[in-house]
């Protein structure tokens, strides 16, 4: 049985004691009653309803936490009703999860139940380890019934972080929600509201600013295969402006984000240069005349092959860039320093990004978030390509696709007035040409009394980034191997037999990306052609459309369609006619949809043509974008509706 999980799923590494104080100071007294009363609710389909969702984030510390380096106090109240027994008896245990910025100030969590009894869980309630230095306030067993509610009120302290989002919206209705963040007058904060969310209530009461939000009926966000979940829910941003200081005033800029994060990446000792001049003459692709994009990547290829990128140990990060030579490996930062050093020794221009994901949250540049770009790129402005100097599993000019298109801080170096300054700006990052990543397959029917395919298959761009990086791991055994293939063979496993299966160039190596890597195979398919007494049937539909699902709903309302990365894809298909035979249903392979314009972002044709005693069909369809919403949402909903029509086309030959 499908289990509903709510809130998060998580597997602890640890569980630690938990120590909390049993109240709170709460800034909800009107909420939190002795005596609680079970809310009326509207009926509903969802298991569970947020029926009340609170955020208060404060800036106004005590100066005991306020030397301790916390910034603010946060506290979340949450009213969870439980609509149906198959609700209550999956959920067995509510995670609060918790930012590694983040500590325990207090906390309250209780059920009230039908009858009006009130079960308190503070005892159950036990403080976990995860990944990423993050943490978790679990509280287990939980024995819940149709019609109960779970409220509890958690109180954090927030270190350090003067900016941050709250998310107002999950998978799961919410009846009533509201925010406010509230600072000192000496403390200028910038707060935004999400599309679609009401205005802010800005007011000043006493020595307190208010930054206010409250609303009703919040729906939920249903997860979907089609759109990156965490950037379309509702949610507010806030960062800090400026903060005054007595006489003094701090205000907070990205440009000061990038002098702080850009220099110790560039900076380059003397001592530095003369190693790493005596290292780059051992580097012997370096003696060849060779152009700048081939030495950018056979520059980052040699770096990722021969030097290891470890975690930072106790005594910290290695950037020296002596040591790192010395010892063939660095951590994240040293083995930026070390690839934008090398390149800046041959003469070639680089810039540093500065950016986040297309799956989280992307970077404003009106909003200061300093937490938010945790992922560096080395840019270079004469091709305007990047790379990624930490991800080993990406090569020159493709690096982590979900990077490639959105907002960076871009940071380089100049003189002004003989004096080294940086400067900064927001661009886009660059994407490869679409054309780079390309899919073809040909397979050729040896004949219809013979079902064996011949298939040749080649794979560019990100495509070929994606299958070095699975035959460099998994598939360095013969068992992963069969995996992979098993992945990207035409037809389902169990319908194919391969009798041969070759690749090439399937692992990172001194090659570029534009050659693409290369699969042969011959494959028995006794059940893909059907010789009937006036017919014979050909089940082209895998070969033509592919085995991946593609009866998906398209998102909802004015949510995007959004693909990893833009890319084409090429399938031809060839069967040899046997004699007095025709085709009866070509016309079901001719196909013309795209979205309409000079220059269509993504679109699909395919043709059936005969050439003597052989049938060729043609298919192509291209993505020239990642993201896709109007009218070329519409268009992608009919080009999957025709890939699902196609994955179970036969192709009829008759006697004429």
């Amino acid at each position: 049985m499908k289990k509903w999980v709510l809130l998060l799923a998580v597997a602890g590494i640890a569980i630690l004691p938990l120590s909390m104080q049993a109240q709170v100071n709460s800034y909800f007294p009107e909420i939190w009653k002795d005596n609680p009363q079970l809310h009326t609710t509207p009926s509903t389909d969802a298991p569970y309803t947020i029926v009340d969702y609170r955020m208060v984030r404060d800036f106004n510390v005590s100066p005991r936490d306020k030397a301790q380096a916390t910034s603010h106090y946060k506290t979340l109240y949450k009213n969870i009703k439980v609509n149906t027994q198959r609700a209550a008896d999956s959920l067995t245990r509510l995670v609060m999860s918790m930012e590694p910025s983040e500590a325990l100030r207090g906390l309250r969590i209780r059920v009230i139940h039908p009858g009006g009894t009130v079960t308190s869980l503070n005892e159950q309630v036990r403080m976990i380890e995860m990944d990423r230095e993050r943490k978790a306030i679990v509280a287990n067993n939980l024995v819940l019934e149709a019609g109960c509610e779970i409220e509890y009120e958690l109180s954090l302290k927030v270190q350090y972080d003067y900016a941050g989002t709250d998310y107002l919206q999950s998978g799961i209705p919410c009846n009533q929600l509201s925010f406010v963040l509230i600072a000192p007058k000496t403390l200028d904060f910038m707060v935004k509201p999400g599309a679609g969310l009401p205005a802010l209530q800005d007011s000043i009461a006493g020595n307190n600013h208010y930054y206010q939000l409250s609303m009703q009926n919040m729906p939920a966000l249903p997860n979907s295969d089609l759109y990156f979940y965490l950037p379309q829910l509702k949610r507010i941003d806030f960062g800090l402006k400026q903060a005054i200081e007595g006489k003094d005033t701090v205000r907070m800029t990205w440009q000061k984000f990038g002098e702080d994060s850009y220099i110790p990446f560039v900076a380059v000792s003397k001592a530095e240069y003369k190693q790493l001049e005596k290292e780059l003459q051992k580097w012997p692709f370096l003696k060849q005349r060779i152009p700048v994009p081939q030495m950018i990547y056979l520059v980052e290829q040699f770096i990722k092959s021969n030097y290891r990128l470890v975690e930072p140990s106790e005594t910290g990060e290695t950037v020296d860039i002596i040591s790192i030579i010395r010892n063939k490996q660095a951590e994240k930062a040293g083995f930026t320093r070390l690839m934008n050093a090398v390149y800046y020794m041959l003469n070639i221009p680089t810039q540093i990004l500065f950016t986040t994901s297309r799956d989280s949250l992307l970077m404003d540049s009106q909003l200061v978030y300093r937490q938010l770009p945790t992922n560096v790129l080395l840019y270079f402005p004469g091709l305007q390509q990047a790379l990624a100097p930490t991800e080993t599993n990406t090569r020159f000019p493709c690096y982590p696709s979900l990077w490639t298109g959105i907002p960076a801080l871009r940071c380089r170096d100049t003189l002004v007035a003989g004096e080294s300054k940086v400067l900064t700006d927001f661009i886009q990052t660059p994407a490869p040409p679409y054309t780079l990543s390309n899919i073809t397959t040909e397979a050729t029917l040896r004949s219809v009394t013979d079902p064996t395919w011949d298939v040749k298959q080649s794979f560019g761009g990100y495509p070929a980034s994606n299958l070095k990086t699975a035959f460099g791991g998994t598939g360095s055994t013969p068992e992963g191997r069969l995996q992979v293939y098993n992945a990207i063979l035409p037809f389902e496993p169990g319908i194919r037999k391969p009798t041969e299966v070759k690749a090439e160039n399937e692992v990172f190596n001194n090659r570029t990306l534009d050659k693409p890597v290369l699969l042969s195979s011959t494959l028995l398919t006794t059940s893909s052609v059907e010789n009937k007494n006036n017919s014979i049937v050909i089940h082209v539909g895998p070969l033509l459309g592919g085995n991946i699902p593609v009866d998906i709903p398209l998102p909802p309302g004015d949510l995007p369609v959004q693909i990893t990365f833009p890319y084409y894809q090429e399938r031809r298909v060839i069967i040899p006619l046997p004699a007095g035979y025709k085709v009866a249903n070509k016309e079901d392979f001719s196909a013309e949809i795209n979205d309409k314009g000079a220059d269509p972002a993504l679109g699909f044709k395919m043709r059936c043509e005969q050439d003597g005693n052989q049938l060729r069909i043609f298919v192509l369809e291209w993505y020239k974008k990642t993201d896709f919403s109007g009218s070329s949402k519409a268009v992608f909903g009919q080009l999957l509706e025709r890939i699902h029509t196609l994955q179970q086309q036969d192709l009829v030959l008759v006697k004429e």
